[in-house]
């Protein structure tokens, strides 16, 4: 299974960034590997969470954990493009998903 965390750095120790839309960076885990991107629409002026939501179904992730819930929008697209998309408010660091 491919998941995508919103993170703040390119790093295993990154903490889990409280927003999607805006996020600097997603990590992607798939197995033991993880990539990380950055994200076209942390800088965007307007429709941060729908240009967020098309880069990570252009990356074919089935599932995207965060911390706090997506917007209406973001959620939408990911949910109607299949992708599972869960929210754990627990979450400090990406090695508390690895």
């Amino acid at each position: 299974m491919k998941v995508l965390v919103p993170v703040l750095s390119k790093s295993e120790d990154a903490e889990i960034s409280p927003e999607f839309g805006r996020t600097p960076f997603f990590a992607v885990v798939e197995g033991d590997k993880v990539s990380f991107y950055d994200n076209p629409g942390a800088s965007a002026s307007g429709g941060a969470g729908v240009k967020a939501s098309q880069f990570v179904l252009n990356l074919g992730v089935d599932k995207v954990v965060l911390k706090k819930p997506a917007g209406p929008n973001a959620k939408s697209a990911l949910e109607q493009a299949g992708i599972t998309v869960e929210v754990n408010e627990s979450l400090e660091t990406l090695k508390d998903l690895l």
